[in-house]
């Protein structure tokens, strides 16, 4: 009789083995087809490993509220503060009375952000960085999520059509950034507009734990801008209404003057003719042409502390234009010339 030929056995411990080979296999393949389909991701994450921002910048992100997503796209677009002569080298622009205070440069995948030092401002520079970080959300959005936020950034701007400011920022954009209108309502509308739609706030919900605290420092610090706009219009108004006074005033002044020396001349071709019927009428008319010259005198005198007013107005418009163009320097505006005075 032959001897039976033995089976192999498979042990348990094999099955598993080939199992899990097999797994670990599926998981590279799975691995690298991610890393595949999301490249920009990947580097974004090595770029945050190897960024180090500072306490300011850092600060930036607690203020505007980022989210662990916000501060992983700031990060990642390493942000640097920049003076007015290398910011302006890198986000410079042509444009007259407008002030540049941070650019998102999507080649470079980078943010720069402007110095500003003044205080009264406090709170703009943490929604310019909230600002162009949203930049760079968008930058790393699909066609399809675009395509899905635009309606509803419409929608909302449509509800600011009547804000003259808002209409001019968005001139501003047309003609700087051609095509990049919803990319830049994406930026003003998350950081700018306190109510929305719901949509949209789920939507900023991703990159910011409290908007409101953020569209709240933009408030706060373009209060200081209207404040003074304010102040400059009511000021002006003042003038130019003092103005109209004063000239009317100098108006009935000379009239009266021209009348009374018409009058005066006549009173002494009278008497010198003899015209008078006696010294009692005579001195009465004269007594009346000197009140005359005396009421036009005072009336001068009003007219002179009027015109005394009129020039402290004029040097306390002068200041609050000088505490403007000091402001416009903060955010990167350069003062006007004589002749834009």
């Amino acid at each position: 009789m032959r001897p039976r030929p033995r089976r192999a056995k498979l042990r348990a411990g094999g099955i598993v083995a080939i199992v899990l080979a097999l797994a670990v296999n599926v998981a590279v393949v799975a691995a690298t087809t991610w890393v595949g389909t999301h490249e920009q991701r990947v580097l974004d994450q090595l770029t945050v490993w190897q960024f180090e921002p500072t306490d300011e910048l850092a600060t930036y992100a607690d203020r505007s509220t980022m989210t662990d997503e916000g501060r992983f796209l700031f990060y990642a677009s390493r942000p640097e503060i920049e003076g007015e002569g290398d910011f302006d080298e890198i986000c410079s622009s042509r444009e007259e009375d407008v002030g540049i205070l941070g650019c998102y440069l999507p080649d470079d995948k980078a943010i720069f952000l402007y110095d500003v030092t003044d205080d009264r401002l406090d709170g703009i520079e943490d929604v310019v960085a909230a600002h162009e970080m949203l930049h760079a959300a968008w930058d790393r959005m699909t066609d399809e999520e675009r395509d899905a936020l635009g309606p509803l950034l419409e929608a909302e701007a449509a509800k600011h059509a009547h804000d003259e400011a808002f209409a001019e920022t968005l001139a501003f954009y047309a003609k700087a950034e051609p095509g990049e209108r919803l990319n830049e309502l994406h930026s003003i509308i998350g950081t700018e507009f306190g109510e929305i739609g719901d949509e949209l706030e789920a939507h900023y919900a991703l990159y910011f734990a409290d908007r409101g605290a953020l569209t709240a420092l933009h408030e706060q610090s373009n209060a200081v801008f209207e404040q003074q706009a304010a102040a400059i219009e009511a000021l002006v108004a003042q003038i130019d209404a003092l103005a109209a006074a004063i000239d009317a005033d100098y108006a009935t002044y000379n009239a009266g003057y021209d009348q009374l020396n018409a009058d005066i001349d006549s009173f002494n071709a009278r008497a010198e003719s003899g015209s008078f019927e006696s010294i009692a009428q005579f001195n009465r008319e004269r007594e009346a042409m000197l009140q005359r010259q005396s009421d036009l005198d005072a009336f001068y005198t009003t007219i002179d502390a009027k015109v005394a007013e009129h020039n402290a107005l004029i040097a306390q418009l002068d200041e609050l234009n000088l505490q403007v163009d000091e402001l416009n320097q903060s955010i990167n505006i350069q003062p006007r010339g004589e002749s834009d005075l």
